[in-house]
């Protein structure tokens, strides 16, 4: 394992890098306040099937400075991780995504097309609209400090929001997504950055109270068929509470995207299903490389 520091601008951005170096290359993107950790049996399968794999921490969320909502925007994201793959000299690379993670990958393919072999997105914002309903009352300024502040995820917490019912009543796989749970007050302060940064302006942010509005600043409208051609596979817990899995409908104007949904999972999916993910993460992986080995 090799760590190293990419800087972009006013922040440093953290890469975790297995592997030899060579090719395949694969890019990681976490989850609002998540690391490695969430994704850890993902990151395991890609290693054994010999690809080199860098998990990327967004700005703020493993080293100082915090993020600030000036900064925070999804597209930003975007672009700061396509500077971490420059500066990794890496020609192109996979992009697995959970949560926000699959989001900033669907603006980072938008963007910079020529970086990216494919997509897995796990649960990922920007196709739908809907958030869970709590969003709606972090946007809301004193409020949103308040639910925001450095904290650990209870149990309660977690098999309420972000664990299925398949799960849920398994008591040391919640007791290790608590040991998972980290309060870092910079942390906290980048989530808060994002989540603020991304909301919709003017009219629209109005919208955004109603049900099903609080993903309309990051969605990706219009343009989602500029993805056509990229290989990508979508995975997803029908019991999601947190990004409902109906929004995957929209991957059907993706004529080379498949998607699975796996039933009693819910947003935890990378943990609380691994084996049934990487089953899926393996197959897709032999095909990407049959198609890029027939494309070059």
């Amino acid at each position: 394992m090799r760590v190293q520091v990419t800087p972009c601008e006013r922040y440093r951005l953290r890469v975790t890098t297995w592997g030899s170096g060579a090719p395949p290359h694969a890019v990681v993107l976490p989850g609002l306040s998540a690391d490695w950790r969430a994704l850890a049996p993902q990151i395991r399968t890609l290693r054994r099937l010999g690809w080199t794999v860098h998990v990327v921490d967004l700005p703020g969320f493993a080293l100082h400075p915090s993020l600030r909502a000036a900064d925070a925007n999804v597209v930003q994201l975007a672009d700061y991780v396509a500077r971490v793959i420059e500066a990794l000299a890496v020609p192109r690379a996979l992009v697995l995504g959970h949560s926000l993670g699959g989001g900033v990958a669907l603006h980072l393919a938008l963007r910079r097309p020529e970086l990216v072999t494919g997509l897995v997105l796990i649960a990922p914002a920007a196709l739908g609209v809907s958030l869970h309903w709590i969003y709606k009352l972090y946007c809301v300024p004193l409020l949103g400090r308040l639910l925001l502040r450095p904290s650990v995820l209870r149990a309660s917490t977690i098999r309420r929001f972000l664990v299925g019912s398949g799960r849920r009543g398994d008591q040391r796989f919640v007791a290790r997504l608590v040991r998972h749970g980290i309060s870092a007050r910079p942390r906290a302060l980048s989530a808060r950055a994002i989540i603020w940064a991304n909301q919709p302006r003017r009219w629209r942010k109005a919208r955004a109270f109603l049900p099903g509005g609080e993903q309309l600043g990051i969605r990706i409208d219009g343009r989602l068929t500029e993805l056509s051609k990229v290989p990508t596979l979508v995975l997803w817990g029908d019991e999601d509470r947190v990004i409902s899995a109906t929004d995957a409908r929209r991957c059907r104007e993706l004529p080379l995207a498949e998607v699975q949904i796996a039933r009693g999972v819910g947003h935890s999916l990378p943990l609380e299903a691994a084996g049934w993910a990487n089953e899926h993460i393996t197959r897709f992986l032999a095909s990407l490389t049959t198609t890029v080995s027939r494309a070059a």
